[in-house]
């Protein structure tokens, strides 16, 4: 049978129960007042893993959130073995709406400070608070983040030996994750992700298998999108052993390169004008493919036409056709392995 799960100084979940506690530092404002960090434990009957969730690092990012509203109001405590965490980590930056608040300092805001600071700045102390009473206690770790609304969903994860010493199970677990996600795209980290430390990145280093799903779409409630986030949180509670189901995954998943410089695998105009794309997002073409040309506003001559200067997966096209010489046009990252799941 499962065990209970204990926060520290804050909640006892027994099994089969579910508990809603906050992670506090108080006294932290100029007035006196705290901050609270809340969080939901799902305490399964019988024995598995535990699988941490979390959404909006950055506070604008609440693309996950309705579909972990979903997971958690159909989950059967008789039938979930292990324990299932979900953690709002940053509550100030996601009740103004934000990116980041005045206390990130960093480029890239909370998801540049783990495993946080006791002593460092309140993001820190908040990283640092939820690392150590929250993501230690767990076994696998689930990130979700919002992508542009004009780019596929797609899940990051990084690539054996990139981070040293970290074991190649756990890269293979986090691939696992990754794949059982059921996006379209899986992206790997093949260099070092500069910037500082992220949530993810931090856990791996740990030994902790974490995997990042970055979520498009064209609203924050995007039906297919949820949809889509649901299925992959049951696919993965289902290949951990964690709830009974059948795991559904696409007919093809690609495997695409990431790498620090996306300049390198990306077409930048040539000339000012109106730019109209011929692919779309998740084309593969060929070195030398036409992907569209640029015309002049004043002339209606096409003064440019666009080709491929790579292999790969189109990831992104740039939505606004205004362009000014230098402006991104489209994204090709190296398709590394196509998945036939069929």
């Amino acid at each position: 049978m499962g065990k209970s799960f204990e926060v520290d100084g804050d909640l006892k979940v027994e099994r089969g129960e579910k508990g809603y506690g906050c992670l506090r530092l108080d006294n932290v404002f100029a007035d006196g007042q705290g901050v609270e960090i809340p969080y939901i434990i799902y305490n399964g009957l019988g024995d598995g893993p535990t699988l941490y969730m979390q959404v909006a690092q950055h506070g604008s990012e609440i693309q996950g959130l309705d579909a972990i509203r979903r997971i958690f109001s159909m989950l059967d405590l008789s039938e979930l073995n292990g324990t299932l965490i979900y953690c709002l980590p940053n509550p100030l930056a996601f009740r103004e709406h934000s990116r980041a608040t005045m206390f990130d300092f960093r480029p890239g805001g909370m998801n540049r400070v783990w495993p946080g600071d006791p002593n460092g700045s309140l993001t820190e102390r908040i990283a640092y608070l939820i690392w150590n009473k929250l993501i230690l206690k767990s076994d696998y770790v689930l990130d979700f983040h919002t992508g542009s609304r004009y780019a596929p969903v797609w899940v990051f994860y990084e690539d054996y030996g990139v981070s040293p010493n970290v074991s190649r199970a756990i890269f293979e677990k986090s691939e696992r994750m990754a794949k059982m996600f059921g996006s379209p795209i899986l992206y790997k980290e093949v260099e070092e992700y500069g910037g500082g430390r992220t949530c993810r990145g931090a856990c791996v280093d740990y030994g902790i298998p974490s995997i990042v799903a970055e979520l498009g779409g064209a609203s924050y409630f995007d039906e297919s999108i949820i949809e889509m986030t649901v299925r992959g949180i049951k696919n993965i509670l289902i290949d951990l052993g964690m709830i009974p189901g059948e795991i559904v995954l696409p007919d093809r998943q690609y495997v695409l390169k990431w790498i620090i410089d996306s300049r390198k695998n990306s077409v930048f105009a040539s000339v000012g004008g109106i730019f109209i794309p011929k692919v779309k997002l998740g084309d593969v073409v060929d070195r030398g493919d036409y992907l569209g040309f640029i015309y002049s506003p004043r002339t209606f001559n096409v003064l440019d036409e666009i080709t491929s200067i790579s292999v790969g997966y189109v990831f992104w096209v740039r939505e606004n056709p205004v362009v000014n010489v230098g402006n991104r046009l489209i994204q090709i990252p190296e398709i590394l392995e196509v998945l036939n799941n069929n």
